[in-house]
């Protein structure tokens, strides 16, 4: 097989805010790397993971390798398998698998097992076409080599699909899927035909500037909020700071998209957490995310709307939801499924 240099890598990657160079290796991160020591050491790894990232390019290649170093979060949900890597080819799933090799990282940030990690996708069509590599949501990946077939040809392929951002919690993020493309942001923007920049940072949703910053930056056609649910953990936010950091995430992101289409989309079902809380509870927090968006629509912003998140999951849905906070990955399908149905579908359609 031939290797792909480095530097041509690097032209195929997307869905990544910005790429962390070491020598041999390229990893993508979901946010700036001069600005790491921005950020507390969670959230730096949670936004280091590699949900929504891939590698994008057009071959004829029969035989797809990837090299890397990779470490897994091990955290079952459910009994389902983590970590996998799935391939579309012209748009169309075509395999998923674990590779082999890499560490696996413990709650407590342990390590166990060999770094070095590498998968093979054979059988591809013996034709040019566009080869679609996502990585893991639930791994850090630094790539150290691509190969392809000897005498094969490779070139990065082009995007010409209309982008939604998604930013939000562990639910965004969806590190439970089976999948690398089994969250529900993944399965929305496939059924709608969209690009798609996955910005969930799980446990770090807090509605922070910073967040806003980076989605304010990045291109989009249309952005989709889930808030709330980090917030909730120990009371971070009462309620009139809760109400301010909304808005305040919103106006930063305005700053640049002053009439990009915005989803502002509230919890999902957590029992627990419905109506307790130091802070506001679930309940609150929906009625609260309500009057962010009528105030901001009674001030002028037509591009605005509010989704009640238990639209997406409700309490019908609770035997996917097997710790009371995150569903499987039969829960995001049908987050994402009815995320399109409610918003990228229609007359109504956020993106048209």
């Amino acid at each position: 097989m031939q290797a792909v240099p480095l530097t041509a890598i690097e032209t195929l990657m997307d869905g990544q805010i910005d790429i962390r160079r070491r020598e041999g290796s390229l990893q993508p991160m979901r946010l700036p790397v001069k600005e790491l020591a921005f950020y507390d050491p969670f959230t730096r790894w949670v936004a280091s993971c590699a949900t929504g990232c891939r590698l994008r390019f057009s071959t004829n290649s029969t035989t797809v390798r990837l090299t890397a170093t990779q470490h897994l979060l091990a955290q079952p949900n459910d009994g389902e398998k983590r970590g996998a890597y799935d391939l579309y080819v012209d748009g169309t799933f075509f395999g998923r698998g674990w590779g082999e090799g890499g560490a696996v990282m413990e709650a407590d940030g342990k390590l166990s097992g060999d770094e070095a990690f590498a998968i093979t996708f054979t059988g591809l069509p013996a034709r040019t076409k566009t080869v679609e590599l996502w990585l893991p949501q639930a791994a850090t990946v630094a790539i150290t080599g691509l190969f392809i077939d000897d005498r094969a040809a490779l070139e990065p392929a082009a995007e010409w699909r209309k982008r939604i951002l998604f930013h939000g919690s562990s639910i965004t993020h969806g590190m439970e899927a089976e999948g690398a493309t089994a969250n529900w942001p993944a399965v929305a923007s496939g059924l709608a035909n969209l690009d798609h920049l996955n910005l969930g940072w799980a446990g770090s949703c807090l509605l922070s500037g910073l967040a806003a910053r980076i989605i304010r930056d990045q291109r989009a056609d249309a952005i989709v909020l889930k808030l709330g649910i980090n917030v909730h953990t120990d009371g971070q936010l009462k309620e009139r700071n809760f109400l301010d950091a909304a808005h305040a995430m919103i106006s930063i992101i305005r700053e640049k998209h002053p009439t990009t289409p915005i989803a502002v989309v509230s919890p999902i079902w957590s029992p627990p957490r419905e109506e307790a809380g130091d802070g506001p509870s679930l309940q609150r927090m929906r009625q609260l995310l309500q009057v962010v968006v009528a105030a901001r629509v009674q001030s002028g912003d037509a591009a605005i709307r509010y989704l009640d998140g238990l639209e997406l999951f409700g309490p019908a849905d609770a035997a996917l939801l097997p710790d009371d906070l995150h569903p499987n990955t039969e829960g995001y399908r049908l987050m994402g499924e009815r995320f399109h149905r409610l918003a990228l579908s229609g007359d109504g359609a956020l993106i048209r």
